[in-house]
């Protein structure tokens, strides 16, 4: 399957990060496509806003499961995310690379 073609099937599932209106006829633009990394354009058809969506496929066969898997699991971050991230890093004083590291005191 051509990655634009999966791609705009799915693209009704997403919002533009501006307006928030359906991507669903958005305009897609293969921009690299490296062994099973694909960088695509992506512009809204409603505010013209683009951005880059890089993508890579794991597994066998063409990979398109493996997204929609990933893109099914993942919610969109919500307003309430953001404040409890900043609520639980308001007295934090280290460094960020620190709380991107995994514990290493546990086995």
């Amino acid at each position: 399957m051509d990655i634009l073609t999966f791609l705009r099937q799915r693209a009704g599932d997403f919002r533009c990060p501006v307006c928030r209106r359906s991507l669903a006829d958005c305009k897609m633009r293969q921009l690299t496509h490296q062994g099973s990394q694909y960088t695509v354009e992506v512009t809204c058809r409603k505010c013209d806003m683009a951005f880059v969506v890089a993508l890579e496929l794991h597994g066998g066969g063409d990979g398109a499961e493996e997204v929609a898997a990933a893109a099914a699991e993942a919610p969109p971050i919500t307003a309430d995310d953001i404040l409890d991230v900043h609520r639980a890093l308001k007295g934090y004083q280290g460094p960020l690379t620190a709380l991107l590291e995994p514990d290493r005191d546990q086995p």
